[in-house]
């Protein structure tokens, strides 16, 4: 599955944010099932009416994260105005009719980490939490992804055979518009050192502190179209005799390298690690506690069959396994 985000405004060799839908591209995927990830959102350009330019993630009734680099590439910050957000969204379109569980609402506020410089500081930092002017009600189709600042549950999700999710308008062929229905993709955690060892030297040093890596060499990759959206990873947990999955995000997505003014697609990309950010995003969102970061209302959406693909993932076989564990299957 090939996930291009890419908005390009480099030469050979120089790293680019995933901006702007412009060409972009899932492959070797699906189209996402008939009721979309609820913690996913569209942001859109209201001066371009309402052109979506970003997809970003829920974390709490007034509050959505995405990349900074979605808004500047530099530290100047645009009038929050000039935005909105959808959610419970399917279609890539504002005012598409079959969305009929979309929650939409303008933007009252942007925040990024104070040191965000965007392109002159390799994109460190690429964060934002959107506030909006209208909360959204969650449903079944608009909640958050959970959040999750225990360093321990990161670096059990985040290790080298663990699979994350993406999700965007991207498009489905190279030659084709962008797609009209949201696309997914299955990534696989790469760990740092071997993503900066085997990356393009032009592109090592925007893999900065505060960066994870996914993704493929072989052609399947995040490129260009939707940057800010989630990577996110499920757990299970135990409630009473049963087990529920949740989403946990992540990362956001970031950069990637380019060649010939074109997405390399092969090689990885890189996401905005939440866990790096863990004071800014409480600084920001006092309202962050115990039942958004790891929600009550337990997510179902499907890992059953839709985050691995052409993978598969192994199935409990303990009374005390409190996660899944995807596999490859090759």
């Amino acid at each position: 599955m090939r996930l291009l985000f890419l908005f390009f405004f480099a030469s050979i060799g120089i790293p680019a944010p995933f901006c702007d839908g412009g060409k972009g591209k899932i492959s070797r995927g699906r189209r996402v099932h008939s009721i979309s990830p609820p913690w996913h959102v569209g942001l859109y350009k209201v001066a371009k009416r309402h052109k979506q330019i970003c997809g970003g993630s829920i974390v709490t009734t007034n509050a959505v994260l995405t990349a900074a680099h979605c808004f500047s590439q530099g530290r100047d910050m645009p009038s929050p105005t000039d935005y909105a957000v959808a959610a419970g969204k399917l279609y890539r379109g504002w005012n598409n009719c079959r969305d009929t569980t979309a929650q939409k609402s303008q933007v009252k506020e942007i925040k990024v980490p104070p040191h965000y410089q965007g392109i002159v500081a390799n994109f460190q930092d690429d964060i934002a939490v959107v506030f909006l002017v209208k909360p959204f009600n969650f449903s079944s189709t608009v909640a958050p992804a959970g959040l999750s600042f225990d360093p321990d549950f990161d670096k059990e999700q985040l290790k080298e055979g663990e699979w994350g999710k993406v999700v965007g308008w991207g498009l489905t062929d190279e030659n084709s518009p962008p797609s009209e229905m949201l696309q997914e993709a299955s990534l696989p955690f790469i760990p740092i050192e071997r993503c900066i060892d085997e990356s393009p030297v032009s592109f090592r040093s925007s893999i900065t502190g505060d960066k994870i890596c996914a993704g493929y060499t072989n052609g399947t990759a995040v490129c260009r179209g939707d940057s800010g959206g989630g990577l996110v990873f499920f757990s299970a947990v135990k409630d009473h005799e049963d087990y529920h999955r949740i989403t946990i995000l992540r990362g956001i997505v970031s950069t990637s390298p380019t060649s010939n003014n074109e997405c390399n697609i092969y090689t990885w990309a890189t996401f905005t690690h939440l866990l790096k950010h863990e004071h800014f995003l409480k600084s920001v969102l006092p309202d962050l506690v115990e039942e958004s970061i790891m929600p009550k209302i337990l997510i179902k959406y499907g890992v059953d069959d839709s985050i691995q693909g052409e993978h598969y993932e192994k199935s409990l076989q303990a009374e005390n396994c409190n996660c899944v564990c995807p596999t490859p299957n090759c």
